[in-house]
């Protein structure tokens, strides 16, 4: 006997459905999992690393490019992306502050050399500068090298 299924719009109907009605199921979740977020993240860190490594996850990877290809990428980004675009920039602002202040501490406390004609070894040596200062900034934090 072949398995009832039912149509496909109807299971799209209900798929939305459920998730526009699950929002505080989300919220609830998010503010009270089983187990730290970031510790078993951490503590998986290892496995990621392989997963992400192999050569089974690279071709999913690509396969999963070249099937949505730019359209599929184009899609999402100007309908899903660009309707939440605005809200998810505001919901961001104080961390983007936060995060970006003391790389702007940094380049307003910089001595530049002097600038020289465009093009010359002057121009070249500010940037690095400016370069080296951020990079160092960053593995600082990062604990990088």
């Amino acid at each position: 006997m072949a398995i009832q299924i039912k149509d496909i719009g109807t299971l799209q109907t209900k798929y939305t459905n459920r998730a526009s009605n699950a929002v505080s199921d989300y919220k609830a979740g998010v503010m009270s999992p089983r187990a730290s977020q970031s510790n078993s993240a951490i503590a998986a860190a290892g496995n990621w690393q392989s997963a992400v490594s192999s050569g089974n996850a690279l071709a999913r990877f690509k396969a999963g490019l070249a099937a949505a290809g730019d359209q599929g990428w184009q899609a999402g980004a100007s309908g899903k992306g660009a309707n939440h675009y605005a809200d998810g920039v505001r919901g961001g602002a104080s961390k983007w502050a936060t995060n970006t202040q003391p790389y702007l501490a940094i380049l307003s406390g910089l001595n530049l050399p002097a600038k020289g004609i465009r093009g010359s070894d002057a121009n070249i040596q500010r940037v690095s500068a400016v370069a080296a200062a951020l990079h160092t900034a960053k593995m600082s934090k990062t604990g990088g090298k």
